[in-house]
């Protein structure tokens, strides 16, 4: 193969002054292959990576060939020998299995055609330091299940042949001039489909006590195996942004999210939670136990004589979960408290109130689209679609209280009424529409525009407890007398605090064994489903409040039996106690003090009452590890 090896001054003379000449390229290149250019360059004979990459998309499998994903631009490039040789490049490219063809940006057949670029040029030391074109060309994406065929080209439009890249290589390159012959070399890539990824928005609020800057995102992983996160088109990872276009976190390629754990984004400006308790830390004193996830259902009466009534009374197990434990309640030496639940990844640019939120698959911008999308969450007042699923949750007055919305973990939508068991089973609701998935809880029960409701915010990380429902199935601790009698459940008539147990309180009693095979470190329950304020009359208004352990006598054995307590998880302050999304610690178990596999837990969890009436509590077990 003949070269020309011109000053680049005559190539200039050559382009500029005879604009009908013969100027045919000596040969085009092009590897299937995401390797930087690796021509020896001039002077120095390295390699000059700023000018690209001969194909930029990442192959998608391991298995034979090369693969994209079907949302994906496939991206290439190709160098053309020598610099003002050619001033037209194309792409000539097939989508039903048959080979390209085309002369001069023409296809034959089925082939469809893409105009490439010149983008940069480099001095090839290999040819004597002459320029070498590089070209950027891309083919739009493909549906899954689509196999591309393709070739590329260049020519000058005053005359000479069109030039067919025929080699993966450089060494033996020739100069094809027609693509119906089969000298040009042709390339093939698979479209396949996106894997699914199971990570919703599980938790949100867009301003708080401290103002419009005290907000945060949490993400959770809807499956029982782990996520690595690895974005589709090798940008920086999955970005959370709001509806403004910003991206305000970024999860990093990397990031592993165990299944049914969380990822947590903060706004640094003013986030105020990050004092709830997440992974276990280390305590002074000797503890034990552990136990799985409780449902009670019954009637509340207001006074001794009736008691309490119990055809409906019952206790189930739920799946549980990682979260995170509290302080021990307890008297005796100081125990500190789990590690805070801080954000994973922190912001300052706030989201505006009632704007929508979107998880993207992707970290660039201009590929935010529902085909990236993996969830969103916004207001009925968020005009755009991809910011939102469904009609969207109430829009809310902006107010700075301790709020949020959070998913429903129990297949009800929040309503404080609705008996019988959990259609979720503890899992997170995933319907596509926000105004049932999403649930608002106040602190104060304060109605801001969707609903009354008492609860608490309850933001979780990486480290914090993960819901083990299964493997920490709960029990009576007394078998031998029903779920609804004492000591299994105890009503204490004695007047309690004006703002949680004017009523009494009602005590509930369980044992947990830990069938997860390993230590448990960290142990706490989430209410899930309650009969809180604001009940109507004929409903129980339960609020969880802090316990202290106990002995009682065993009904069934005549021996004492401790009972340790559970403490409400705090921030955020829960002066009215606790309601929806509030978690109960069990303070005694920690890294120093673990619940040993195959052990059991006795503890009660405490609610005070101040309205009688028919009741449920239904929690969720989180644990660690």
């Amino acid at each position: 193969m003949s070269k020309r090896f011109l000053p680049l001054a005559a190539f200039a003379l050559v382009c500029l002054f005879s604009a009908n000449a013969s100027a045919t390229a000596n040969f085009v290149y092009h590897e299937q292959t995401a390797n930087f250019v690796a021509t020896p360059t001039c002077p120095s004979a390295g390699t000059d990576t700023s000018c690209g990459r001969y194909v930029e998309n990442i192959d998608r499998s391991g298995s034979a060939g090369f693969q994209i994903y079907t949302p994906e631009t496939y991206s290439l490039h190709y160098k053309v020998e020598f610099q003002f040789f050619t001033n037209q490049v194309r792409v000539y490219y097939t989508t039903d299995g048959s080979n390209p063809s085309g002369s001069f940006g023409t296809g034959f057949g089925t082939t469809q055609v893409a105009v490439g670029s010149y983008t940069c040029t480099y001095s090839d030391q290999t040819q004597g330091c002459q320029v070498v074109d590089v070209i950027t060309a891309s083919i739009p994406p493909q549906a899954a299940g689509t196999t591309v065929k393709y070739i590329v080209s260049a020519w000058h439009s005053g005359g000479g042949d069109e030039v067919f890249a025929n080699s993966g290589t450089c060494s033996g390159c020739f100069s094809c001039t027609d693509s119906t012959t089969g000298c040009a070399t042709v390339f093939q890539y698979d479209v396949i489909a996106l894997p699914s990824t199971p990570l919703i928005i599980s938790e949100f609020r867009l301003r708080g006590p401290g103002g419009a800057g005290d907000e945060f995102v949490e993400i959770y992983n809807n499956g029982d195996a782990a996520v690595t996160v690895n974005a589709y088109d090798g940008s920086a990872g999955f970005a959370l942004a709001a509806s403004d276009g910003i991206t305000r976190f970024t999860i990093p390629n990397g990031t592993v999210i165990p299944g049914r754990g969380h990822y947590l984004g903060s706004n640094s400006t003013g986030y105020s939670l990050g004092g709830y308790p997440a992974a276990s830390t280390p305590e002074t004193r000797v503890g034990a136990g552990f136990v799985g996830a409780i449902t009670i259902e019954s009637v509340l009466a207001p006074s001794a004589k009736s008691r309490m009534r119990t055809p409906a009374a019952r206790a189930t197990v739920q799946r549980g979960a990682r979260t995170a434990g509290g302080p021990n309640a307890a008297g005796g030496d100081e125990i500190p408290g789990p590690s805070a639940a801080t954000g994973d990844a922190t912001y300052t640019t706030g989201i505006a109130d009632n704007a929508g939120i979107a998880l993207f698959n992707t970290a660039n911008p201009s590929n935010f689209t529902l085909n990236t999308r993996l969830d969103a969450v916004g207001s009925t007042s968020e005009a755009n679609t991809l910011y939102k699923e469904g009609t969207g949750y109430p829009a809310v007055v902006p107010v700075n209280s301790e709020y949020s919305f959070y998913r429903d973990m129990c297949g009800k939508s929040g309503s404080i009424t609705m008996l019988g068991g959990c259609p979720n089973g503890g899992f997170l609701s995933d319907t596509g529409n926000n105004s049932t998935d999403f649930i608002y809880v106040a602190t104060d029960g304060g109605n801001i525009g969707a609903g009354e409701r008492l609860g608490a915010p309850g933001p979780e990380n990486l480290t914090s407890p993960i819901q083990r429902n299964d493997t920490l199935p709960g029990s009576l601790i007394f078998p031998c007398v029903t779920s609804s009698a004492p000591p299994n459940r105890v009503r204490d008539f004695t007047t309690g605090s004006p703002q949680t147990s004017s009523f009494g309180t009602l005590s509930v009693r369980r044992r947990i064994t830990n069938n997860t095979g390993a230590n448990v470190t960290r142990l706490r329950f989430r209410i899930i489903d309650i009969s809180t304020f604001r009940a109507p009359t004929g409903t129980a208004d339960l609020r969880a409040i802090t316990s202290s352990p106990n002995v009682v006598m065993n009904p069934c054995t005549s021996l004492l039996t401790p009972i340790q307590g559970t403490t409400l998880e705090e921030p955020p302050t829960q002066s009215n106690g606790g309601g929806f999304n509030s978690t109960l610690s069990a303070g005694t178990i920690t890294l120093l003090t673990p619940l040993l596999p195959g052990g059991t837990y006795d503890f009660q969890m405490l609610l005070g009452i101040q309205q009688t009436g028919s009741f449920k509590f239904y929690v969720n077990i989180e644990a660690l590890p």
